[in-house]
C-alpha cells in the first residue's frame, strides 16, 4: 500500500481538471473513450483520487504506471517508480527496465543501469535477456562500469542472445566488437573463443580474434596496438605501491607486496599482488596502464652497492609480470618518468658512486639509449614532467646550491638548461605536476651530522620560471613514494627525521584548496616505497 496527500481528480490533476472544465468536447460527452488505459489501472487512479492509497504489486504495476503517466498524475507515477525500484532484482530487472523506456523514467533507467552492471552475468542467465535489443547488449557490453565480469564470460552471454535467433548471426561483428578479446589469457581465446563458429565464419570476428592473438604474442608492441578492446574494463583510478624497506639493522630484506588504495573514497589499502623479487627505492613509471618498475634495490643498503640494473612491466588486467631489458647502468635513488610516450632513467647512484647519465627506453624496440646526460652527477633527486619538458630538481650534487637546482630537459633538442632554483634545498624529497604547475615536496637538509625534515612546500611555473610557497607539510617525509589522484598529492611512508625512523603515514594535498586532509596510514612503516595511479580491474576493486 502506497499513500500520498489526496484531492479530488479534477481539482488536482491538470489534464482531468481540462477535460472537465476547459471547454472541451468531453465537458459536454456522457461517455469518454481514454485510449490507451487499462480499466484496472484506471480503477487504481480513480481510488487514489479519493483515498490518496494506491495498492501496488508487480501484475498490475505496469497498468497504473501507464494510466498515471496518461493522466499525469505526478505523485502515483512517482510512488510506482518507488515500487519498482524496491522490487528489483535478477528476474525482474529487464521487464522494469523496458517500462522505464516506455514512459521515460529517467531516474528508474539510471537504477535499472546500475542494478544490470552489478548483476549482469546473472542477468544474462535469464529467459528475458534473449529478448532485449541489440541497442540494449550493445550498451552494456561496451560499457566500464560492468562489477565482477571477465571478458570470456561476457563473450559467452553475448553468444548466447546471438545464437537464440538465427536472423541474429548478421549483427555478431557489431555485438563482439564491444568484447574485449585482447585481454582474454591466451588458453581461453584458443579453447573457449576461436571454437565458436561465428568467430570463425564471420570476417569482422575473425579480425579481433587476429587482433587478440597478435597482442598476446607481441606484447613490446601492445602500445601501438591500444584500442577500446585493450583497455580495462574499469573508471576507477587507484594508488598503487610497490615495495619498500623497514630500514631494520639486522634484517637486509626488502618488501615484495603490492598494495593498492581501491579509490578516492578509501581509507585503507589493501594487498594486491606480490612482486617475484622484493625491492625497495625503485622507480616507476605508467604509459597506456602497464606499471615500469626499474631499479632499486633487492636488499636493504643504505649506499648505492645494493643498486639493481633490472625492469619489470606490470599488466594490472592479467596479473603478469614481463622482464624487459635491464638498464645499461644499475641504479638507486634516481628518477623514472615518461616523455613522448618513452622512458627517462636520470641521475641516480650505485657501487660506483653518483650519475650524471640519462637513458631512454622505447617499449617499441624493448631497449634503453643513452641521450644526453645531466650537467651534474647527482643522486636523491626529484622529477617529473610538465609539458613537453622533464623537470629535476635537488639531490645530492657537489654543492649546497646543487640541493636547490632545478634542471630542464627539452626530448626535442635533447638538451638539459638551468631554470629557477627551488626556495628550499632539499634531497630524497618528491616532485608532482597538476594544472602547469610542479609542486616540490618534503624531503630532509643534512646539516653538520645531523638530518632535518624539510616541511616547506612549493610550486614552480614553468610559463614565469618561479616558486611560490604553499601550506607546509604537517610531518616530515623523505624517500617517500609520491602520485597524483585527482588533483590530490599522495606521500605515502618514508623516514621521518624528528622521529629518526621510518613512518606509516600517507598525507594527502589537496592543490585546488591548498589544504592538508586527514591522514592515511600504509600498512607498514617503510622507506623507498614506489607509488602510482593506475586504473585496475573493478573484480580487484570489489576483493
Amino acid at each position: 500500500m502506497a499513500e500520498s496527500d489526496g484531492g479530488d481528480c479534477a481539482s488536482k490533476h491538470p489534464q482531468s481538471r481540462a477535460m472537465f472544465t476547459g471547454g472541451m468536447r468531453e465537458a459536454n460527452q456522457d461517455t469518454i473513450e481514454l485510449k490507451g488505459l487499462s480499466a484496472r489501472g484506471l480503477k487504481h487512479i480513480i481510488d487514489f483520487a479519493y483515498s490518496s492509497e494506491v495498492t501496488l504489486d508487480l501484475d498490475c504495476i505496469q497498468d497504473v504506471l501507464g494510466a498515471a503517466v496518461f493522466l499525469q498524475m505526478v505523485p502515483v507515477v512517482e510512488l510506482c517508480e518507488e515500487f519498482l525500484k524496491s522490487a528489483m532484482s535478477v528476474e525482474t530487472c529487464l521487464h522494469i527496465g523496458q517500462m522505464a523506456t516506455t514512459f521515460s523514467l529517467s531516474s528508474l533507467k539510471e537504477s535499472v543501469d546500475s542494478f544490470t552492471f552489478r548483476h549482469f552475468l546473472q542477468i544474462a542467465e535469464e529467459d528475458d535477456f534473449l529478448h532485449i535489443p541489440m541497442e540494449r547488449l550493445v550498451f552494456f557490453l561496451q560499457s566500464n562500469k560492468l562489477k565482477n565480469c571477465s571478458e570470456i564470460d561476457l563473450f559467452h552471454a553475448a553468444i548466447r542472445w546471438l545464437q537464440y535467433d538465427e536472423s541474429r548471426r548478421a549483427q555478431a561483428g557489431s555485438v563482439l566488437c564491444h568484447v574485449r578479446f585482447p585481454l582474454m589469457r591466451s588458453s581461453e581465446l584458443v579453447d573457449n573463443v576461436q571454437t565458436v563458429d561465428i568467430m570463425v565464419e564471420d570476417v569482422l570476428c575473425r579480425q579481433y580474434l587476429l587482433e587478440a592473438f597478435n597482442y598476446q604474442i607481441l606484447p613490446f608492441r601492445q602500445h601501438e596496438m591500444q584500442s577500446s578492446r585493450t583497455h580495462i574494463r574499469s573508471e576507477v583510478l587507484s594508488v598503487i605501491t610497490f615495495g619498500g624497506t623497514p630500514y631494520t639493522d639486522n634484517d637486509r630484506t626488502v618488501c615484495n607486496k603490492v598494495y593498492h588504495l581501491p579509490d578516492m573514497a578509501s581509507r585503507q589499502f589493501k594487498e594486491l599482488t606480490e612482486m617475484d623479487t622484493g625491492c625497495s627505492h625503485a622507480c616507476v613509471a605508467v604509459l597506456d596502464n602497464f606499471v615500469y618498475v626499474v631499479g632499486g634495490q633487492h636488499l636493504q643498503y643504505r649506499s648505492g652497492e645494493g643498486a639493481v640494473d633490472s625492469c619489470f612491466r606490470y599488466d594490472p588486467h592479467l596479473n603478469q609480470w614481463l622482464r624487459i631489458q635491464p638498464l645499461h647502468e644499475a641504479r638507486i635513488q634516481f628518477q623514472l618518468n615518461v616523455l613522448r610516450g618513452q622512458l627517462y632513467a636520470t641521475g641516480g647512484r650505485n657501487r660506483s658512486g653518483s650519475l650524471s647519465s640519462v637513458e631512454c627506453y622505447c617499449p617499441k624496440k624493448n631497449e634503453w639509449t643513452n641521450v644526453e646526460p645531466l650537467r651534474r652527477r647527482i643522486w636523491g633527486h626529484a622529477g617529473t614532467p610538465c609539458g613537453e619538458r622533464l623537470y629535476i630538481s635537488g639531490g645530492y650534487g657537489v654543492s649546497l646550491e646543487d640541493k636547490k637546482t632545478l634542471h630542464c630537459y627539452n626530448p626535442a633538442s635533447d638538451q638539459w638548461d638551468f631554470r629557477a632554483p627551488m626556495i628550499e634545498p632539499r634531497v630524497l624529497h618528491a616532485m608532482i605536476s597538476t594544472r602547469d604547475r610542479v609542486y616540490a615536496l618534503g624531503g630532509r637538509m643534512d646539516h653538520v651530522d645531523r638530518c632535518f625534515d624539510v616541511l616547506a612546500v612549493e610550486y614552480y611555473i614553468p610559463e614565469s620560471d618561479q616558486w611560490t610557497t604553499v601550506s607546509p607539510m604537517r610531518a616530515g617525509q623523505s624517500e617517500a613514494g609520491c602520485c597524483l589522484l585527482d588533483r590530490k598529492i599522495y606521500i605515502v611512508g618514508g623516514y621521518n627525521w624528528h622521529l629518526n625512523n621510518v613512518t606509516s603515514i600517507v598525507q594527502v594535498y589537496n592543490t585546488e584548496t591548498d589544504e592538508w586532509e586527514r591522514d592515511l596510514h600504509f600498512p607498514e612503516s617503510f622507506a623507498g616505497i614506489a607509488s602510482t595511479p593506475i586504473i585496475i580491474p573493478q573484480n580487484t576493486t570489489q576483493r
